[in-house]
Parts: structure tokens; sequence; C-alpha cells
């Protein structure tokens, strides 16, 4: 009797500490209101976008493997979208929050976003990803901690202080770009200037929508005449890309890819050659998700391709993103399980040739909580051009 007691006591105790160890990891939630305000930043009154009637915005903080959700109110008259720089929505590009990825939020509707910040620890922020806002405004810091079970290697912090540096303009971002584009510019990548799809890619892939995008962005460039195009990079699960940025422009350039963390594994002045990789670093290269490239010169970046969606590759420079100097990688596993790429989240927004399966619900203040393969390996020498004239 003794036993079968020592031996339930045990059954119990392995059940908790079962349960404890697959137990949901917390979360987190905001709602957040984007509108305008008017205040004057540099001294002269003007409009700018704020969040929860703040400029910047408030702070979204949150601890390594939490799950986010933000409860995203458009209060605009214009569509929004926001973006979570940095942070790489593992399996998840459906939060990603870029026209490549997502439908827009319309005036008075709501989105909520919801993602894990998985194995990451540092600084990042939000932002609005549609055409110049970010200019006027809706940004703000996001702050992943350490959970406690891992020591820092250094003292524990008083506290925090949070600095965004940013260039400002006293014109709203209605008013910028007939300020700063003239005529038909556009900006280009390996000779493309993208065109954003009317249906996100990857919800033309599950609903079979023909011709919503082109799996043809060249490796190289291509010497033809720049064109405007849905060119997107075609890559495999568990696969590497190197991306050689020659940035052929006469100002510095930063270089930006949603979804990852890549290796900058080299950079200097000239025209990159094959040469150049004997001098890489591949021993303690810098991990980033943005990287510089200056004028004149070339970073190289390694990915390795482990995490499976649709992800946004981007000058982060703001008019020469809004002139077309970005593109996709679409990132698919053959032998998809469910458990490499998350389904579809039930609140999707549906747009373009999906128009049909949306629900114009009005905006609502619940929260919804919720050695390298020669086979794998993919080069992009990617050329940066300053802006180009298109017919």
């Amino acid at each position: 009797m003794a036993l079968f007691r020592a031996s339930l006591f045990l059954l119990i105790y392995i059940a908790l500490l079962s349960s404890l160890c697959f137990a949901e990891d917390p979360y987190v939630s905001y709602d957040f209101k984007v509108s305008y305000i008017t205040i004057a930043p540099l001294g002269v009154p003007q409009r700018v976008i704020a969040v929860n009637g703040k400029f910047p915005g408030p702070l979204v903080d949150a601890t390594t493997n939490y799950n986010v959700a933000v409860n995203v109110h458009n209060q605009l008259d214009e569509n929004l979208l926001m973006t979570w720089s940095g942070i790489q929505m593992r399996r998840n590009s459906w939060q990603d929050g870029v026209l490549g990825t997502n439908c827009p939020i319309h005036p008075k509707r709501n989105f909520t976003y919801n993602f894990q910040v998985k194995d990451q620890i540092g600084s990042f922020y939000y932002f609005p990803s549609l055409n110049f806002q970010r200019a006027s405004g809706g940004f703000g810091p996001i702050i992943i901690n350490n959970r406690k079970v891992i020591a820092i290697p250094f003292a524990q912090p008083d506290g925090d202080i949070v600095i965004m540096i940013g260039d400002w303009y006293t014109l709203n971002h209605t008013s910028l770009p007939p300020q700063m584009i003239h005529g038909k510019l556009r900006a280009t990548l390996n000779g493309i200037s993208f065109v954003n799809p009317e249906t996100p890619i990857r919800l033309a892939d599950l609903h079979k929508v023909k011709g919503a995008y082109k799996l043809d962005f060249p490796k190289k460039p291509l010497g033809r005449t720049p064109q405007m195009d849905r060119s997107v990079i075609n890559a495999t699960y568990r696969g590497f890309v190197e991306v050689i940025l020659q940035n052929n422009d006469t100002r510095m350039q930063s270089f930006h890819v949603d979804g990852y963390a890549f290796y900058v594994v080299g950079m200097d002045f000239g025209i990159w050659t094959e040469s150049n990789r004997n001098n890489y670093n591949k021993w303690d290269a810098i991990s980033r998700s943005t990287i510089e490239v200056h004028p004149g010169g070339w970073t190289a970046v390694l990915i390795s391709l482990d995490n499976v969606g649709v992800w946004n590759m981007r000058m982060e420079n703001l008019d020469r993103w809004y002139l077309g100097q970005e593109t996709y990688m679409r990132i698919i596993n053959p032998e998809e399980n469910g458990e490499t790429e998350m389904a579809p989240p039930n609140n999707t927004l549906y747009c373009g040739a999906l128009q049909s399966l949306a629900t114009d619900v009005p905006d609502s203040s619940a929260m919804a909580l919720l050695s390298w393969n020669s086979n794998l390996f993919l080069t992009l020498v990617v050329t940066i051009l300053a802006c180009l004239v298109l017919h």
C-alpha cells in the first residue's frame, strides 16, 4: 500500500511538471488607437500621426518568448498597416504588416496582430508601413527583455531610457512626395522597381490566384532597361542566400530584411568581385536585420533560410522604398506539414482578387488575444541604383 501511494505521488508529480513545461507562454496585450494630432516638434505646428494620443507612440514591453497582441484601430482617413521592425515573426509572416503579406486596415476599422517574440532580446520599433506615413509619426519603441532564468552578463540596469533618432520634416506625409519626388521617378534593385501586389503573395498562393506576382527576380543586374514589376525571389526552406549589395547611388543606403537576422560577412568600397569572398568573415560575423551600404561600395550578407513565409527586403531610406526599391523572398517548405508555417489567422483581411471574402466589420474595441549545399545556395548580386525615369 505504501508502495502504491509512493507511485501515485510520483505520477502526480511528473504530471504536474509536464503541465508546467508545456504551458503556453505568457501574453501581453495592447490597444493602439492611431489618429492625427497637431503638435510642434520643431516649433512649427503640424499634423502628426499619434498612437493613443502620444508621439512617439507607447512602449511595447515584452519578454523573450512572450505572445504579443496589439489591436490597432485605424482612426486616420487613409489605409494603415503597422510593421514591427526587427521582430522575426517566426513561422508567421501573416503578422508582418507590409503590403506583400497583409491587406491594409481601412479607416474606422481595426485589426489585431498576434505574434510571438521567439528567442529574441533587444530594442526594436514599430511604424506605419504605407506610403510616407512613417515621416509623420505613428512609430514607437519595442523592448524585449531577457527571461529571468537566463542571466545577463552585466549588472542589472537601474532602468531603461528609450531614445528614438530619425529624420523629421515640417511637412506632413501627404505633402512630402510632391516635394521630394518629381515626375515619374522610380528606384530599382537589379533593374526592377517593385510594384506592390493587389493580393498579398501568400494569400494568393493559398487561394491559387494567378498572376499576382512573378518568381523571376534576377540574380544579378541584367543590363536591360529598368522596368516596374512584381518580381520576387523564389527560395527554399533550409537553403542559403548570399546577397551582395552594390551601391551605385550617391548616398548611404540602409538594407533591411523582415523575418530574419542575417550575417554581415564583408563590406568595402569599389566593385564587388568573386575574389572578395576570400576575405569574408565567416567566424564571428555580426547578426543584423538592417545594415548600411556606403555610396560607391558594397556589403555582403549571408541568410540562412530557417523561417518559412514571405519576407520583405527593402531599402529603409523612406523615399527609395516608396519609389520601388524593394522585393520579397518567398520561402517555401516543400514538405510543409503545419510545423514550419502557421495557418492564416482567423481575422485575416482580404483585398484584391480575394475582396469577395472580406467582411466589413466596424472597429471593435475587443482585444483578440489570444558547408554550403550548391543545390540550396542562391547568390544575389543586388545593384542599388539612383532614381530613374521609367516610361
